[in-house]
């Protein structure tokens, strides 16, 4: 009898473990094809075989193509200043117009034109969703330009040399413009009757005009952009400014460029951002030590600020803050509702130093136990097997 009930429990325990795995929704796994391979010399024939969802690596290299992308897949370059796009200087050189497409990872180049109609390093056309990030724009008559699009994210590029860095028109709206480095153009912005755009933590730096002539939002609430022809004060020394930049209405300017560095603390994905008056380079995140390291550079003799952030869960504790192994010649911080922030002063000496960011990290936490799992699902086999039973011995009285 105990062997008979002991089976029954086995193949109850093996149908729910085989009823949980199947409850999942199961999807296709998208293919991936490599460029240049075998049969996908090129960017557009990768694109051409691809099906929607599938995702195109590309290895660095220079591609002489202009590319239409009109199905809804990923594009990857493997370093974005060193897998260029070239186009011929007739077309665009990336040509969007199906939704929920990825261009991340490239140096796009050469959409130039001097009569219409312009050309860009990448059009976005009369589609949505499209997610345009870590790409190096030069050289085009628009660096980016969206037309009739909608609900786009346009996240850490450099878009620099152009007519117009960033061209909105023709009803676009609800996109969202985050750390890119707009730099170098004749026009940084230029937003034609287009509503809802969102723009913050962006760097406009020596553009000769601003002329968005739309409705934006310009600041994520208390936060905006860095103009470099911005000359208000920052008095009580947290990074922003305490007037608006009147030229577009940025009621929250920034006082230095904007820079953000993510880094892996296990399981978690974190963030130190800074706004800073320096040059920036060289990130590292060391865990075993708690050590967070940038270098800053700035003219000799002159006086360089930071402001960094991050999440106040990542921190347990105070943290210290040395700027070429001597402390700040000022420094305070002071904590929100869900970041932690520091500000600091010290002179710049015309080489680079470094700033080491000392942490109190949190204790990795501890890996999710599948026993209450399996416990419970044994729990639930055995009530099922008791009850096959009292119904069994109901029939046999």
């Amino acid at each position: 009898m105990f062997g008979k009930i002991f089976k029954d429990v086995v193949l109850l325990f093996l149908i729910v473990v085989i009823l949980t795995k199947c409850d999942r929704v199961v999807e296709a796994t998208p293919g991936t094809i490599v460029v240049p391979s075998p049969g996908y010399e090129t960017i557009q024939k990768a694109i051409n075989a691809a099906h929607p969802g599938d995702v195109i690596r590309v290895s660095t290299g220079t591609y002489p193509e202009n590319i239409f992308v009109n199905k809804s897949v990923s594009i990857i370059g493997e370093d974005p200043t060193n897998t260029v796009i070239h186009g011929d200087g007739k077309r665009n050189v990336v040509h969007v117009i199906s939704p929920n497409v990825v261009i991340s990872g490239f140096t796009i180049q050469n959409g130039t034109s001097k009569t219409p109609p312009y050309l860009s390093g990448i059009l976005i056309f009369k589609c949505n969703f499209a997610l345009i990030k870590n790409n190096l724009l030069r050289n085009n008559t628009y660096g980016l330009q969206l037309a009739q699009s909608n609900s786009s994210r346009i996240l850490n590029n450099s878009i620099f040399n152009s007519y117009a860095g960033i061209y909105v028109h023709d009803s676009s709206s609800n996109n969202v413009f985050f750390e890119n480095t707009i730099k170098d153009n004749f026009a940084g912005l230029l937003i034609q009757n287009s509503q809802a755009n969102i723009l913050y933590h962006n760097n406009f730096i020596n553009n000769t005009n601003q002329w968005p002539y739309s409705l934006t939002v310009w600041d994520n609430e208390a936060e905006g952009n860095y103009w470099s022809d911005y000359e208000g004060l920052d008095a009580n020394f947290d990074g922003i400014g305490d007037s608006k930049y009147l030229i577009v209405g940025d009621s929250y300017p920034l006082v230095g460029m904007f820079t953000n560095f993510t880094f892996y603390y296990d399981p978690q994905t974190y963030f130190l951002s800074t706004i800073c008056n320096s040059t920036i380079s060289n990130f590292k995140f060391n865990k075993t030590l708690g050590k967070i390291s940038f270098d800053v550079l700035g003219p000799n003799g002159t006086i360089g600020f930071c402001r960094i952030t991050t999440l106040k869960a990542l921190i347990q504790g105070n943290y210290s803050v040395l700027v070429g192994d001597n402390a700040p010649a000022y420094f305070r911080n002071w904590t929100g509702s869900t970041y932690i922030y520091g500000y600091f002063i010290y002179p710049h000496t015309g080489i680079a130093q470094k700033v080491v960011v000392t942490l109190v990290l949190p204790k990795n936490p501890e890996p999710q136990s599948l026993v209450p799992t399996l416990l419970a699902m044994i729990l639930v086999a055995t009530s099922l097997t008791i009850i096959i039973l009292i119904k069994r011995k109901r029939k046999v009285k």
